[in-house]
């Protein structure tokens, strides 16, 4: 059958030699509809894109665009036919100022001199870039960043515009410039694909949405239906499956502070990771951090770390500001981060890589051996692969040893990030009964957590980013009787 005018994608499937990024996906995209992905982080979004754009080649499957078949095409091939693409991270010729870059894409589209003018004049003053023509790309803020790529999409005169994560790190009023632009280019009937991570982007443009997750569509329907299905609450909020929060302790309410991020804005250039947020720690409590994608939960834990430098405000560790002081400083009075990803010594051992986290606690070898001990007898499994290649165990046995060696540096504060990103249910659940123990030992926990249900089920307080602020901070009981979920993640109430 064919789809005159229409983007069709086919049982595309991709692998990266034994990873399957992407399995399976097929939709129809008509005229001047626009479709909505989205999905948790690793569901092969970007995946598609880059199939769809000839950025990379399926394994199996077809694209056809127009009744043509484009998947076997280079990527400059595919942008001639007039599918456009706007990165996540905008990639501007910077020595070149915003009209000259505009004027490179639109080189592709239109083959006379004089009617490429026109064309990039309209852009511009379509993406509000107008003003800014003759300004040099390496001086752009943020916003004007990805108003000049989706601009440089729109410079080859597209039918089919691929949009991915264009309002990431956008903030409040930024977010909605864009969402206007996109409405613009609704408006002209263009075809859209857009991935996006703030879901109110999604809800308000998408005309029809998928969910990806490991690579698979589990869910498609409206923006709203697939919010609503149980498969991608899952996804996102993990099983409720006899989880409750947890009741309130009132002995913590006074315990010491130990720990204090006041007012902290952070990111990454020009973007704005973090805004003015705000959380505490009490000596003896776990503090969950939650959010969807793209909500700044990596970056706090950084920025606590000292691996981000935070643009305002302070840190405080155990009554010390350390604003300041190198992250191997911090990690000398107490603080240890157990990182998204795991990032361990793979061709060490385990006992190899556990003796490496004790290096900055300065404990005799009779108390590292003790340490060491309290770790195996925590993850029996360690001590079973001791002089094991890190490298040769299961994703969940190198997270326990990730743990193992956050712990040998004896610290009195402790960040787990994605504590249970890709990890099976009962591994899962043998690091959770693991936390209390980690308590025992003096320890108090902040947790950043893509399972939202099974972080409040251990959590005595908890915090909400959306979009690099907080908006939720107290008590996990409290948490579920509002819409602040919903909203962080679906930008949406019930």
């Amino acid at each position: 059958m064919t789809h005159a005018g229409a983007l069709v994608a086919k049982g595309l499937t991709k692998h990266y030699g034994g990873v399957k990024a992407l399995g399976d996906v097929s939709f129809v995209l008509a005229p001047g509809q626009t479709l909505g992905v989205i999905g948790p982080n690793g569901a092969g979004k970007s995946t598609l894109l880059s199939l769809l754009s000839g950025g990379a080649r399926p394994t199996s499957g077809t694209v056809t665009w127009d009744g043509r078949r484009i998947d076997d095409l280079p990527s400059y091939k595919v942008a001639r036919l007039g599918i456009g693409r706007a990165r996540q991270i905008p990639r501007p010729f910077r020595r070149l100022t915003v009209r000259q870059n505009l004027e490179v894409a639109a080189n592709s589209a239109v083959a006379a001199r004089e009617d490429r003018a026109p064309l990039v004049t309209r852009t511009l003053d379509e993406c509000g870039l107008l003003a800014r023509a003759a300004t040099p790309t390496g001086e752009l803020g943020l916003l004007d960043l990805k108003r000049l790529e989706v601009a440089r999409a729109l410079a080859l005169d597209p039918r089919v515009i691929l949009l991915d994560e264009v309002a990431g790190g956008l903030m409040g009023p930024e977010v909605s410039a864009i969402a206007d632009l996109i409405g613009s280019i609704r408006q002209r009937g263009i075809s859209i694909v857009i991935v996006e991570h703030v879901q109110g982007v999604i809800g308000r443009h998408a005309d029809h949405a998928i969910v990806l997750d490991w690579g698979r569509v589990i869910a498609e329907g409206s923006p709203r239906e697939v919010a609503a299905d149980p498969k991608v609450v899952e996804v996102y909020f993990g099983a409720a499956t006899a989880m409750q929060p947890k009741a309130a302790d009132p002995a913590l309410r006074t315990a010491p502070l130990v720990l204090e991020v006041d007012r902290v804005t952070a990111g990454y250039g020009g973007l704005t990771a973090l805004s003015d947020v705000s959380i505490t720690l009490r000596q003896g409590e776990v503090v969950g951090i939650i959010g969807a994608n793209g909500a700044g939960k990596t970056t706090l834990c950084r920025v606590i770390a000292g691996l981000v430098p935070s643009k305002s405000g302070a840190v405080s560790l155990l009554g010390e500001d350390v604003t300041a002081l190198a992250p191997h400083r911090r990690a000398r009075r107490g603080l240890a981060i157990c990182h998204e990803g795991r990032r361990l010594f793979t061709g060490l051992s385990v006992e190899e890589n556990l003796d490496l986290g004790a290096a900055l606690s300065g404990g005799s070898r009779e108390e590292i051996k003790r340490r060491r001990g309290e770790i195996y007898g925590m993850f029996p499994v360690l001590a079973e692969r001791a002089n094991k290649s890190a490298g040769a165990m299961s994703g969940g046995q190198q997270q326990m040893l990730a743990i193992g060696r956050a712990l040998m540096a004896a610290p009195k504060v402790l960040l787990l990030d994605e504590l249970s990103l890709g990890l099976a249910p009962l591994v899962i659940e043998t690091i959770y009964q693991a936390l209390d123990h980690i308590r025992s030992l003096g320890v108090s926990i902040v947790l950043v957590e893509q399972n939202t249900h099974r972080c409040l089920s251990v959590a005595d307080r908890v915090y909400v980013l959306e979009r690099g602020h907080v908006s939720y901070g107290g008590l996990p009981e409290g948490l579920m009787k509002q819409d602040v979920l919903r909203q962080a993640y679906f930008g949406e109430t019930a």
